[in-house]
């Protein structure tokens, strides 16, 4: 079992015995989580679908293995999870990170929402979002296969290995918009629903068998590339502080924060939490 520990002082660890898989490893929240649990005495597997991202990864951590895999794809999956057990040895934490917006969909809802708070601040909404009616088929489907289908995949295949050793941590990256949903996004507050019901579940029957699992729902985080934020685009520093102005602790998470929470559920202090929730959201949410 995974021994990191939640602050940044005297982590607790076993080195040899540590092994993580971390999906979606290649940048923002997974890199940070790939760098803190590596911190903290853990041989990473980055699994990334854009594999030169994971081997920049691995490289800022200095040892780690960089895995191309497409977490919708099942076969991709079974291949890395293999190579992970091969190369760097027996699985011990496995953080189920890959996920996607849909780009297309947010530049569509994005105006209008900005439109909405606009007649809100005069006065009176007008301005549908039509943000359900015009999710196509290939949107709500591709969402569902990275990050229902990818989490089960991936647990699936962690399972399999962690079951002989009846030990393991699982820990799945849902949001707060899978608690409450989010405005405008009904595909993505769906499926990080679903991976809320999928880790309740996964708890409760894998626990008997010493393997637990757990959720991270964050809010909003910076995930912005520090030298696109240095840049200065008007458009993505105004999008960053109308986000920030609706948080009650007045900012975004960053990733080390989320980082933190995901080390904390993969240490031993974490032993008694059976699929719990936890959400670091600066107050947006505060019953869960």
């Amino acid at each position: 079992m995974y021994r990191g520990s939640y602050g940044r002082s005297a982590p607790v660890v076993t080195r040899a015995a540590n092994v993580a898989a971390v999906t979606g490893g290649g940048a923002g929240i997974g890199r940070a989580i790939s760098r803190r649990l590596a911190a903290d005495g853990a041989r990473v597997a980055v699994l990334d679908v854009d594999v030169q991202a994971a081997r920049e990864t691995v490289e800022e951590l200095g040892a780690g293995l960089a895995l191309q895999a497409d977490v919708s794809d099942s076969a991709a999956v079974d291949a890395a999870f293999e190579r992970i057990e091969q190369e760097l040895g027996p699985l011990s934490v496995l953080v189920n990170n890959a996920g996607a917006t849909g780009a297309a969909h947010i530049a569509r809802v994005a105006p209008l929402a900005e439109r909405q708070r606009e007649e809100a601040a005069a006065g009176g909404v007008v301005t549908p979002l039509d943000a359900l009616v015009r999710v196509t088929d290939d949107e709500w489907h591709r969402l569902f296969a990275i990050h229902v289908d990818g989490t089960f995949y991936c647990s699936r295949a962690a399972v399999r290995a962690m079951v002989p050793r009846r030990s393991g941590v699982i820990i799945n990256m849902a949001s707060v918009c899978g608690i409450e949903g989010c405005t405008g996004h009904p595909h993505y507050s769906a499926a990080k629903a679903a991976i809320l019901g999928l880790t309740k579940a996964a708890a409760k029957e894998l626990i008997v068998q010493g393997i637990r699992v757990n959720a991270l729902a964050p809010g909003f985080v910076e995930t912005t590339p520090a030298h696109l934020r240095e840049a200065g685009d008007e458009a993505m520093t105004a999008n960053r502080r109308r986000m920030a102005a609706t948080v009650p602790a007045g900012r975004l998470a960053t990733p080390e924060e989320i980082a933190s929470a995901a080390a904390f559920l993969a240490s031993d202090q974490a032993a008694y939490f059976v699929g719990a929730t936890l959400s670091p959201n600066g107050g947006l949410v505060t019953a869960v």
